[in-house]
């Protein structure tokens, strides 16, 4: 049940809660949520290990619960999504998928969870667009997951996520 009270409706208590602000601003927060979606420029699996994290350590169970549609044609399985949490298991990652993970965990903790060997790795790894990307990202998956946290939103998320429009499959 939703930590505030909602209009009465049909709608998702996502759609209810941002329909107690100005119409503009719930429009915004899905237009930068489909973006952020359809037009990373990382990997699907570095993309989906960060989000996953995220949605862990945020406790959003809609977004946790969440996956990307057609898992095994970007090489992802069940296990992918369960073992981001474990740092033991971290070394069976290729290393950008395993910095993804890293960043998304510091994201979340903040500025001062990144110190300059992260940031070498980071640059070394990535471009500055990926990394910008990445951030975006991390910012679009924590602030609006944890708005579902807070109020504790019932929120109808779809289960399958659309892969990004450019994303790469694993050859058969």
């Amino acid at each position: 049940m939703a930590r505030i009270d909602l209009p009465e409706g049909p709608e998702s208590d996502w759609e209810k809660m941002w329909s107690l602000l100005p119409p503009a601003t719930g429009e915004a927060a899905n237009r930068f949520s489909d973006l952020i979606q359809s037009d990373t420029m990382l990997s699907v699996p570095e993309h989906e290990a960060a989000r996953i994290r995220i949605a862990h350590l945020n406790g959003c169970e809609p977004c946790s619960g969440a996956r990307i549609a057609d898992m095994a044609a970007f090489g992802l399985d069940e296990a992918f999504y369960r073992d981001v949490d474990d740092p033991a298991l971290r070394h069976l990652y290729p290393p950008r998928i395993a910095l993804a993970i890293g960043f998304a965990e510091r994201f979340v903790a903040g500025k001062q969870a990144f110190d300059e060997a992260f940031w070498e790795e980071m640059r070394a790894a990535f471009s500055a667009a990926e990394i910008a990307d990445l951030t975006a990202s991390c910012a679009k998956w924590l602030g609006l997951g944890r708005i579902n946290a807070v109020l504790d939103l019932a929120v109808a998320c779809p289960t399958r996520i659309a892969p990004p429009r450019h994303a790469a499959r694993v050859p058969a």
